[in-house]
């Protein structure tokens, strides 16, 4: 999904984002309890997902392979990253400002 805007808007089911994410079921369902994306619908089979939850499903993933992490510790590794790029960007407006 590079080089394309990505939407926030929630359409793709479980099936779909474990077969685009290329993982199971009980991984995605572990993220959604540590709060790594967020689901939209009433029932697992209603549930519906955003584009934006691919990417932070796949950093998440690539956050426990990588560095040996359990999904809650994926979870705040992105809490965090999401943290600091936010804190650059208000250093950057601030720099901006004070010129």
């Amino acid at each position: 999904m590079t080089g394309k805007i990505l939407s926030e808007d929630p359409k793709l089911a479980l099936n779909e984002i474990c077969e685009t994410c290329g993982l199971p079921e009980a991984k995605i369902k572990a993220y959604i309890e540590e709060g790594v994306v967020e689901v939209r619908g009433d029932d697992i089979t209603r549930w519906r997902f955003s584009e934006i939850s691919v990417v932070r499903i796949q950093k998440a993933y690539r956050l426990e392979r990588d560095l040996r992490l359990n999904p809650a510790g994926a979870a705040l590794a992105l809490e965090l990253m999401s943290q600091i790029e936010e804190l650059k960007n208000q250093i950057t407006r601030l720099q901006r400002t004070s010129r």
